[in-house]
């Protein structure tokens, strides 16, 4: 039997994710089946895949088990290079030794899929060549913009999971809704459940099967009962929460085509040269296109702020409806 020692940036990892990264690929079934054959041990004893190792431990395998390379080498196509480097460069917003914060565009997907050709796991891929350096921590939607973090390490990765799931990092969004919320500030504690079958399938209130989700939120501005811009804290990490709450409170996020609430009012944007004032505006079904959220900040644990900037199509649309962006708006949320 050969061994490792298990390293400090990988304390607190799932054994099987650990065991892929220090020896390389190898099928979950099969590492399963090794498992219970006692032919991968840790610190000589036979163990689940899904045990949370430490520092120093041992893991002890067969000589006789072939791991794949951990590093194959991906053959990029040209125009993808150029696509990625030129999105790095122009999304970056913060890199420390220990992570990257970036601002993520509208429309591109975090995750690749059969339909995805660009992603941030592929530009992070080709950045740091080895996929096993850099961990994203946290996601958002593809339809959502805004604020990323990515570790560079393991040990980093489960520290700011662990903020999360501490809620230790305040992280705030911005959303254009309509109609406008009935309370300017208040607590959306309401459960979420996945219901549905296949493409279907989407995220609904269910006070039976849900799982807890709490929204914290403030009104920062609005016209009227119309329209409103609003701070937005999910104080838990559900799929789809922050839309699914203001869907089911009848304030649906502006450019929403799944969680379009009972009303479908959108303000029209085929008229933004010509508007003038808040009267003007045309309120149709097939208005805004893009969803209008964005992850604007994160405070962490050490006070240290980190912001992304609203794109362009955000700050068109608040000026077309008369809706102001004020500021220390991380300070909102404690």
């Amino acid at each position: 039997m050969r061994n490792i020692k298990i390293p400090k940036s990988e304390d607190g990892s799932r054994f099987d994710r650990c065991l892929r990264r220090l020896l390389g690929y190898i099928n979950q079934s099969v590492l399963e089946k090794y498992l219970r054959l006692g032919l991968i041990l840790l610190d000589n004893k036979k163990i689940k895949s899904s045990v949370k190792v430490k520092s120093d431990q041992i893991i002890f395998y067969s000589d006789e088990i072939n791991f794949e390379k951990k590093n194959i080498k991906e053959n990029w196509a040209q125009d993808t290079t150029k696509y990625y480097t030129n999105l790095y460069n122009k999304i970056l917003i913060k890199e420390t030794k220990e992570y990257i914060a970036i601002n993520k565009p509208s429309g591109l997907a975090v995750q690749g899929g059969t339909s995805q050709k660009y992603h941030i796991d592929g530009m992070l891929r080709y950045l740091f060549k080895d996929s096993n350096s850099t961990k994203l921590v946290h996601r958002i939607d593809k339809d959502t913009s805004g604020l990323l973090l990515v570790a560079k390490d393991q040990q980093t990765a489960i520290t700011f999971s662990n903020y999360f799931k501490q809620r230790k990092i305040i992280k705030t969004y911005l959303a254009i809704v309509s109609p406008s919320p009935k309370t300017e500030m208040g607590v959306i504690d309401l459960p979420i459940y996945k219901a549905g079958v296949k493409a279907q399938k989407k995220m609904i209130v269910d006070h039976d099967k849900g799982k807890k989700a709490i929204t914290e939120y403030k009104v920062l501005d609005k016209v009227s009962s119309r329209i409103a811009l609003m701070a937005l804290y999910p104080k838990t990490g559900r799929t789809h929460q922050l839309r699914v709450h203001l869907e089911h409170t009848n304030t649906p996020i502006v450019g929403d085509k799944k969680y379009t609430g009972s009303l479908k009012v959108y303000p029209s944007d085929n008229r933004l040269l010509e508007h003038e004032s808040i009267s003007q505006i045309k309120w149709s079904h097939n208005g805004i296109k893009n969803l209008q959220l964005h992850a604007y900040s994160i405070r962490m644990p050490s006070n240290d702020l980190i912001e992304a900037e609203v794109s362009e199509d955000f700050k068109k649309n608040l000026k077309f409806l008369g809706l102001q962006l004020p500021k220390n708006i991380d300070k909102i949320f404690t």
